[in-house]
């Protein structure tokens, strides 16, 4: 059994009250196959899928994800376009185009991730601008992944926020602000890595006391070996 969804005998998930789950798929498909097949399993366990194929789209359309993405929306999960802001440091029609480029490879993904966004009220006019920009251009949902918990007016203008990313000791010290304890959960997203297998339970039940409707949580970690994404694959035990 997991937040989110119970495993059932076929090995897929069914639905039940609980944190989401939003994955970051930053694995290929040719590359982790079983991983793609497995993620699809999962059925509606799974809020967003994010798409991320070389820190943005790419450089051109990649064939070998069509199939996988299309068995995950028929599962009944989003797939959401990975692009990152640089903490303001990205000008806007970098930004711009990184969008154009997915509506025109993927047009079927409406969502859009917005990642390493910053999080003091003086980048808010540019992130609301952003926001503006993407539901225009017809992305139905805005993700902002700050990492951290950001200046409170963001929530005017991202369906949801990601107000942790980080590896397992440093969520179990996580505190979490007033503001962020009275929003509704379902606004909330946690990233949490390098959690033992031993404590994925325990960490399943943080996330609920951490007052967050999304989440993913994996074993994974970064390391010399690996490399600095600990999104490389999905969690060794269940789908989490």
């Amino acid at each position: 059994m997991v937040d989110g969804g119970v495993v059932d005998g076929g090995g897929g998930v069914t639905a039940r009250p609980g944190p989401r789950l939003v994955v970051p798929a930053y694995f290929h498909p040719a590359v982790r196959p079983a991983d793609w097949a497995t993620l699809a399993g999962w059925g509606s366990a799974v809020r967003l899928v994010v798409l991320n194929l070389a820190d943005g789209p790419g450089p051109i359309h990649d064939p070998a994800f069509d199939a996988p993405l299309a068995a995950v929306r028929a599962a009944g999960a989003a797939v959401a376009c990975y692009v990152d802001t640089g903490y303001r440091s990205r000008p806007v029609h970098e930004v711009a185009a990184d969008l154009a480029r997915y509506r025109d490879r993927y047009p079927a993904d409406r969502t859009v991730f917005f990642d390493r966004v910053s999080a003091t009220g003086d980048d808010l006019d540019h992130y609301a601008g952003l926001a503006e920009r993407a539901r225009a251009v017809g992305m139905g949902t805005v993700v902002f992944n700050h990492g951290v918990h950001p200046d409170p007016a963001y929530a005017r203008y991202a369906d949801l926020l990601g107000t942790f990313e980080g590896t397992w000791e440093q969520y179990r010290r996580a505190v979490v602000p007033r503001w962020a304890r009275q929003r509704d959960p379902a606004g909330a997203l946690h990233l949490v890595d390098s959690v033992p297998r031993r404590r994925l339970a325990q960490a399943r039940a943080l996330v609920a006391r951490h007052g967050a409707g999304a989440a993913y949580i994996t074993d994974a970690a970064a390391d010399r070996v690996h490399g600095p994404n600990p999104w490389r694959r999905l969690p060794a035990i269940g789908p989490w």
